[in-house]
C-alpha cells in the first residue's frame, strides 16, 4: 500500500467548488481537518483531510497527496470503497484533471479493508522520530531506575515491618520476604494493567488492577508499619536516654556532697602509702600516728574513688558515650511517605516498560491501526 498522490496546486476558488461538488465543505472542524473513509484500504474515518495543508492522507495504508485530487476522484467515484470484497471489479480512477494532478496507485489489485503492511505502520510511527524515541527512552530508563530504587526502599521496608511481626526467626524471614513479594506485585501489577488496557482486553486489565491495588495497599501497609515503628523506637530510645542523663546527673550531685565532707588537708593516697610503708618496715605499726594514717588512708582512697566518678560521669555527659540521642524530630505522616514511596515505585516503573512496549514492542495490527486514526 505503500502508493503516493501526485502534485497539485490550485486555487482556493477552485477548492471551494470542488469540497461543494463533493458535499464535504462543512465537514470540516475549526481547525481546517475532516476525515473520511480511506478509499484505498477501507479504513474507516482513516483519510485526513486538512485544508491548511491542502493535502490528503491515510494513516492506515500511507496513501497520500493534494486534497483537489482526492476531491475529484471522489467526485467521479460515488461509491468508492463499497463494493464486496471478492470478485469486485477494480476501477482505476483518472480525474479530468492534468496529468500531474492524478492520484497514483499500485497496479495490485486493491480491498476495501486490506490490513496494512508492516513498512506503513513503521513509516506512520517512527518516521522522522527518531529525536523523539531517544528523549522518550532516556526518560524511560531514569523513570525504570528511580521507580526500582523506590521498589527496592519499599521491599526493604517491608521486609523489616513484617519479619518484626513474628517471634520465630525462621518464620519472620518468611513473612519477611511476603512483604517484598507484596512490592514486586505492585509494579508489575500497573504494567500489566496498562499493557492490557491499551490491548482493549478489559477482563485482564481489571484483573492485573485488582492484583495491582492489592500490592501496593500491602506495600504501604508494610512501609507505614516500618516508619511508624522506627519512630516509636527513636521515642523510646531518647526517653530512656533522658532518663540514664537524670539519673547521672543526680550521682555527680550526690558524689560532689560526698566528696565535700572529706577534710581539704586529707593527704594523697600515695603519700600515705608510702608513709604506712616506712612504719610497717620500722615494726611500729602499734602506734598511733600508724592508725591515724590508715584512717587517713581510706578518706584518700574515698576521695580518689568518688572524684573518678564523677570525672567519668561529666565525661559521659558530654560525649554521649552512645547513650544520648538525639530528640526524634517531626517529620512527614508515615502513611504519606508510603504512599509517596508507592507511587513512585509502582508508577515510575509501569510508566517506563510502558514506554518501552510502545517504543520498541510489536507492530500494531489492523484494528489497533485503526483506532489510532
Amino acid at each position: 500500500m505503500g502508493s503516493n498522490m501526485g502534485a497539485i496546486s490550485t486555487s482556493s476558488h477552485f477548492l471551494d467548488e470542488a469540497l461543494e461538488a463533493a458535499g464535504l465543505k462543512d465537514s470540516f472542524d475549526a481547525r481546517g481537518n475532516a476525515h473520511e473513509d480511506c478509499p484505498s484500504c477501507g479504513a474507516h474515518r482513516g483519510m485526513k483531510l486538512s485544508l491548511s495543508r491542502g493535502q490528503a492522507q491515510c494513516f492506515a495504508c500511507g496513501l497520500n497527496g493534494p486534497l483537489l485530487a482526492y476531491l475529484h476522484e471522489r467526485n467521479e467515484a460515488r461509491d468508492w470503497g463499497h463494493e464486496p470484497e471478492h470478485d469486485a471489479e477494480i476501477i482505476v480512477l483518472e480525474p479530468h484533471l492534468p496529468a500531474v494532478a492524478s492520484i497514483h496507485r499500485s497496479e495490485a489489485p486493491l480491498r476495501p479493508h486490506a490490513a496494512p503492511t508492516i513498512e506503513t505502520v513503521a513509516l506512520k510511527t517512527s518516521d522522522g522520530k527518531l529525536g523523539e524515541r531517544i528523549i522518550i527512552s532516556l526518560l524511560a530508563f531514569i523513570f525504570l531506575g528511580a521507580g526500582l530504587a523506590a521498589a527496592t526502599l519499599s521491599g526493604f521496608a517491608n521486609y523489616q515491618a513484617f519479619s518484626a511481626g513474628v517471634g520465630d526467626p525462621m518464620q519472620g524471614q518468611i513473612w519477611g520476604w511476603s512483604g517484598v513479594i507484596a512490592s514486586v506485585c505492585s509494579f508489575g501489577g500497573f504494567t500489566f494493567f496498562w499493557w492490557h488496557l491499551s490491548g482493549k482486553r478489559l477482563g485482564e486489565a481489571f484483573r492485573a488492577l485488582v492484583f495491582a491495588l492489592a500490592g501496593a495497599g500491602t506495600s504501604i501497609g508494610g512501609t507505614s508499619l516500618y516508619m511508624m515503628n522506627n519512630a516509636s523506637s527513636q521515642s523510646v530510645e531518647w526517653q530512656q536516654a533522658q532518663q540514664v542523663q537524670q539519673v547521672r546527673t543526680a550521682q555527680i550531685i550526690d558524689w560532689t556532697r560526698q566528696l565535700d565532707g572529706i577534710p581539704a588537708d586529707t593527704r594523697s593516697v600515695e603519700g600515705l602509702e608510702a608513709y604506712s610503708a616506712g612504719v610497717e618496715a620500722a615494726g611500729r605499726t602499734h602506734q598511733k600516728p600508724y592508725r591515724d594514717a590508715q584512717n587517713e588512708l581510706g578518706l584518700a582512697k574515698r576521695r580518689a574513688d568518688l572524684e573518678a566518678k564523677i570525672e567519668n560521669a561529666r565525661a559521659s555527659l558530654m560525649s554521649g558515650n552512645g547513650n544520648q540521642v538525639a530528640m526524634p524530630k517531626q517529620t512527614l505522616p508515615a502513611w504519606f511517605f508510603a504512599l509517596m514511596l508507592e507511587v513512585f515505585s509502582s508508577q515510575g516503573t509501569s510508566i517506563a516498560f510502558v514506554s518501552l512496549l510502545l517504543l520498541y514492542g510489536a507492530k500494531p495490527k489492523d484494528t489497533d491501526v485503526q483506532s489510532l486514526v
